[in-house]
C-alpha cells in the first residue's frame, strides 16, 4: 500500500472524497502570484475534500506556495498512530500538484522534527535533488496539539527532476578557483590565514538563472585584520563562480573606555586568583582577553583574571571593556532562558565566549559563530561592549544561525539583521525599560550624541521604512544592514502603535513587549526559515500570533504593522484606540548588572487560539551577490547625501558572521 493511503482515509473522514468539484475561490484565498491550472484544481480539490478555507500565498518566482494555511477547526489529520513525518509526506503525495511536486517521498529529506513547549508539531524538510540539497529549498508543516494542520511554509523549487547531479568541474580545481578569488578580494591578508575546507555539491536555485548544480565552500579569515568568512558558489559543470558573500560582518566602533559603572558577575577561582568563568548558570559563560592581538580562544586569547574579587579589566586601553562583555553575556543568557526557555545561544547548553580587547585600535566587533570579539574602539564609537543592545544583538545572530539558519543575503539577510535589533531592544527594555531609547540601536556605544538605528523613524539611520523604499542595491550583500528598517518598523508598530512615516497609516496601539518578544521568537525558531522573506515573515507572524492565543483584534494589530510597512497590502482592520503608556525613563547604561544567580522560572506560554488569514500581494526580488562590508548608519555622523555621509554609511555597523566549526 502506498504511504499517502492513510491520508486518504483521514480526508475521507473529515469531508466527502468523492464528487468535490468546487471552484478555487469557494471560500479560501488564492493569492495572485501565477497559479497554474493544475495548481487551482488541486487547490479546489483540497478545499472540498477537508472542508476547510484553506489560505494559499503563491511564490513569485517559483510558482509554488511559500504559505499554505486553514483554520484550526474540523477532524485532526495528524494522530499518535502515524508519524508527523509520514503524515505530511502523505498530505504532499495526495495534493503534490499544488506544489508541482512529482515524488515527497524523494524529493524531501527529513531535518528536523520536533514538538514544542505549546505541544505543537513541527516536521522540517529539506529539498533535494537524487540526495543533493537544494540550496535555501525546504518545507515546513506544523501542526496544532489537536492534531490539525496549521500551516505549510515552504521554498519549493519545481521541475529539477532532469537536473545533471555528476560534476564535471573536479572539488579540488574548483576549491583553487574559491581560493583565488577570496585572495583577489583579501590581497593584504597572508595566504596562510586562510581555511577552505572541502566543497560541499548542492543545487543553487537561487540566482537569476536556471537551477544549477554547485559546489559550495565557506573560506575563513576571521583572524585577519578584515575578518570575513566567504560563501562561495561554483558552478559543477563549468567551474564558474556563481555566487560570493560574506557570511562575518564586523562592527566599526570607537571610545577609549566604558562608562566607568559598577556591575556584579559571576567568576571562578582560578591559579591567578579569579577567571572571568560563570557556571551558576550550568552553561559555561567566559571571558577571554586578546590583549591587543587579533586572536580567540582556540589561538592565543587568554582567561581574564584577577587577584582580587574587586578589581577587574583595569588596564589603560580599554578599561572596562571586559566586565560589560562578562556581565552583559549573562544578562543575554538569563533572558533567553527566563522568557523562552532557551538553554543558552544554540538552546543545547553550549559554551558563551566572549573576547575583550580584540586587536590594537580595533573598529570592529564580530560573532563568528559561538562567540564574540570586542575592539577597544577607535575614532567613532566607545567599545562595543558598552552597549547591552549591541552584545544583544550580536548574540541573537547565533540563536537564528541554530533555529531558522536565515541566509544572510537580500531579505532573508535583512530579515536576519532585523532579528537581532528586535531582540536587542527586547533584552535592554528587560533590563532597563524606556520607551524611547529601547527603540534605538546603539546610542550608547557612539562617542558623540546620535544611535545607528532608530525602530520608530529609521530614516534617522538612513534606512527604509516601507517596501516602496526597498533599496535594490548589489552592496551590504544585498542591502541586509538597510532594509531591516522597514521590518524594524513593522516590530515597533505591532509592539507600541504608532505611524509609519510614509504611509501615513496609523497602528492604533501595540500588543505591548510581553507579547512582541514571545511573537517574534516563535516565529524566527518555528516558522521562518533560511529563505524567509518579508512576506513569508508577515505570515509566519501571523501563524505564531494564532499559536499563542492572541486575540482576534491582537491579531489584526500585527497584521496592520505589517499593512502600514507596504510588506502586507490591503486596508487595516478598524482598531479600537487606546490611551498610551506613559514612557518609563532608565538609568544609564552602565547601571545594568548581570544578575548573580539564574532565574528557576520560565514564562508560560498561552493557548492557542483562531483568526482568518491574511491574503497579500507578495514580492520576490533577486538576491545580491556581493560583499561590501557592514552598513550601518548613525545620523549623527553624517548624512547620506553628502560623500563623507555615504562613507560612514557603507562602513559602519553591526553585523554578524556564522562559522561552522564550534569551540567547546
Amino acid at each position: 500500500m502506498r504511504k499517502h493511503a492513510f491520508l486518504a482515509l483521514a480526508l475521507a473522514a473529515v469531508g466527502s472524497v468523492i464528487g468535490c468539484q468546487a471552484d478555487a475561490t469557494d471560500g479560501g484565498s488564492l493569492s495572485s502570484g501565477g497559479a497554474m491550472e493544475l495548481q487551482t484544481r488541486a487547490f479546489a480539490r483540497l478545499q472540498c475534500e477537508t472542508s476547510q478555507d484553506w489560505s494559499f500565498i503563491q511564490h513569485d518566482r517559483f510558482r509554488t506556495p511559500m504559505h499554505l494555511s486553514a483554520p484550526r477547526t474540523g477532524k485532526p489529520l495528524l494522530s499518535s498512530a502515524v508519524s508527523a513525518e509520514k503524515t505530511t509526506r502523505a498530505f504532499l503525495a495526495e495534493y503534490k500538484d499544488l506544489y508541482r511536486m512529482r515524488d515527497p517521498e524523494t524529493e524531501l529529506r527529513l531535518d528536523k522534527l520536533e514538538v514544542d513547549t505549546l505541544a505543537m508539531t513541527h516536521v522540517r524538510f529539506q529539498q533535494t535533488v537524487r540526495g543533493v540539497p537544494v540550496v535555501g529549498a525546504e518545507l515546513f508543516a506544523h501542526y496544532d496539539r489537536a492534531g490539525h494542520l496549521t500551516s505549510i511554509d515552504a521554498t519549493y523549487v519545481p521541475e529539477l527532476h532532469g537536473l545533471d547531479v555528476e560534476p564535471s568541474a573536479k572539488e579540488g580545481d574548483a576549491r583553487l578557483a574559491v581560493l583565488a578569488d577570496v585572495r583577489a578580494r583579501m590581497r593584504d591578508v597572508e595566504p596562510s590565514a586562510f581555511s577552505v575546507p572541502e566543497g560541499k555539491l548542492v543545487v543553487f536555485a537561487l540566482g537569476e538563472g536556471p537551477a544549477r548544480l554547485a559546489w559550495e565552500y565557506q573560506t575563513r579569515a576571521v583572524f585577519s585584520d578584515h575578518p570575513a568568512i566567504w560563501v562561495t558558489t561554483v558552478d559543477a559543470k563549468t567551474g564558474a563562480i556563481i555566487d560570493v558573500y560574506d557570511n562575518l560582518q564586523t562592527v566599526e566602533a570607537s571610545g577609549t573606555g566604558v562608562l566607568g559603572d559598577t556591575k556584579k558577575f559571576q567568576v571562578a577561582q582560578s591559579p591567578m586568583g579569579y577567571a572571568m568563568v560563570d557556571t551558576s548558570r550550568g552553561v559555561p559563560i567566559r571571558t577571554y582577553s586578546a590583549e591587543g592581538q587579533e586572536v580567540g580562544p582556540d589561538n592565543g586569547a587568554s582567561p581574564v583574571t584577577s587577584g582580587s574579587l574587586n578589581a577587574w579589566d583595569d588596564g589603560t586601553v580599554g578599561p572596562g571593556a571586559a566586565v560589560d562583555a562578562h556581565a552583559f553575556a549573562a544578562v543575554v543568557f538569563d533572558y533567553y532562558k527566563k522568557v523562552h526557555a532557551r538553554n543558552a545561544i544554540d538552546g543545547a547548553g553550549g559554551a558563551m565566549d566572549s573576547t575583550a580587547h580584540f586587536g590594537q585600535d580595533y573598529d570592529n566587533a564580530f560573532w563568528d559563530g559561538t562567540g564574540m570579539s570586542y575592539g577597544d574602539g577607535g575614532q567613532y564609537f566607545k567599545p562595543l561592549s558598552a552597549g547591552l543592545d549591541v552584545v544583544a544583538h550580536e548574540f541573537t545572530h547565533g540563536v537564528t544561525q541554530a533555529t531558522s539558519a536565515l541566509r544572510y543575503q537580500g531579505q532573508p539577510g535583512a530579515l536576519n539583521e532585523a532579528v537581532s535589533d528586535i531582540f536587542g531592544a527586547m533584552i535592554e527594555h528587560s533590563i532597563k525599560p524606556d520607551d524611547t531609547k529601547n527603540w534605538q540601536m546603539g546610542e550608547v556605544i557612539v562617542k558623540k550624541a546620535g544611535l545607528i538605528r532608530d525602530f520608530k523613524n529609521p530614516s534617522v539611520g538612513q534606512q527604509p521604512a516601507h517596501m516602496t523604499k526597498l533599496v535594490q542595491t548589489q552592496q551590504d550583500n544585498g542591502g541586509v544592514h538597510i532594509n531591516s528598517g522597514i521590518v524594524n518598523n513593522a516590530a515597533f508598530l505591532m509592539t507600541a502603535g504608532g505611524t509609519n512615516p510614509v504611509s501615513n497609516v496609523k497602528v492604533e496601539k501595540g500588543i505591548g513587549w510581553e507579547k512582541s518578544e514571545k511573537l517574534w521568537y516563535r516565529a524566527n525558531t518555528t516558522y521562518f526559515t533560511s529563505s524567509t522573506t518579508f512576506a513569508m515573515a508577515a505570515q509566519a507572524t501571523m501563524q505564531a500570533a494564532k499559536d499563542l492565543g492572541l486575540t482576534e483584534e491582537e491579531q489584526n494589530i500585527v497584521d496592520c504593522a505589517w499593512k502600514a510597512t507596504g510588506v502586507v497590502q490591503g486596508a487595516c482592520v478598524a482598531i479600537a484606540p487606546q490611551a498610551r503608556t506613559p514612557s518609563t525613563s532608565s538609568p544609564e547604561e552602565g547601571s545594568v548588572d548581570a544578575p548573580s544567580s539564574p532565574s528557576d522560572q520560565t514564562a508560560e506560554d498561552p493557548g492557542t487560539g483562531t483568526t482568518t488569514t491574511t491574503e497579500p500581494t507578495t514580492k520576490r526580488r533577486s538576491l545580491a551577490a556581493q560583499n561590501s562590508g557592514c552598513s550601518m548608519s548613525t545620523s549623527s555622523l553624517g548624512s547620506s547625501e553628502s560623500p563623507w555621509g555615504l562613507l560612514l554609511v557603507a562602513t559602519l555597523g553591526l553585523a554578524f558572521g556564522r562559522r561552522r566549526s564550534g569551540r567547546s
